[in-house]
């Protein structure tokens, strides 16, 4: 039990330590050579403004990943509330026409973006059957 105990201390305390871990950790990683990293790290620029965060996932937009692709769209969403008929899966045509109306609404400057739409209503859930009716 001892050579358990010891095991666990030398193996598994220091992974955990050093931050041994599946996730980016920080939006930078968005130009992670792995596509899961590159994906995940999508939602990490949340402490940082738009003036950075939003010029670096329209990059993403271009990336070779589709699920890389799909995830700076759907934090582009949810930051301005925009679309501009982005398809992740797309073809590189459609794809490059929305990136377009991305980049000119960006670059219209913020007074000129105007204020985002407010996000949508979540759904209210059905009522659930009750249990003496069955």
């Amino acid at each position: 039990m001892k050579r358990l105990a010891a095991a666990f201390a030398v193996i598994v305390i220091p992974a955990s330590i050093s931050g041994c871990g599946l996730g980016p950790r920080n939006f930078r990683k968005i130009t992670h050579p792995a596509p899961l990293v590159r994906a995940r790290a999508m939602s990490l620029g949340y402490r940082q403004p738009d003036s950075v965060v939003l010029p670096a996932l329209l990059e993403r937009l271009n990336d070779s990943d589709v699920v890389v692709r799909l995830a700076a769209h759907e934090e582009l969403k949810q930051r301005t509330g925009r679309d501009f008929g982005y398809l992740p899966w797309g073809s590189t045509e459609d794809r490059s026409k929305a990136i377009g109306r991305w980049h000119s609404w960006l670059a219209g400057g913020p007074s000129r973006r105007g204020p985002a739409p407010a996000p949508a209503q979540p759904r209210k859930s059905l009522p659930r059957p009750s249990p003496q009716g069955r």
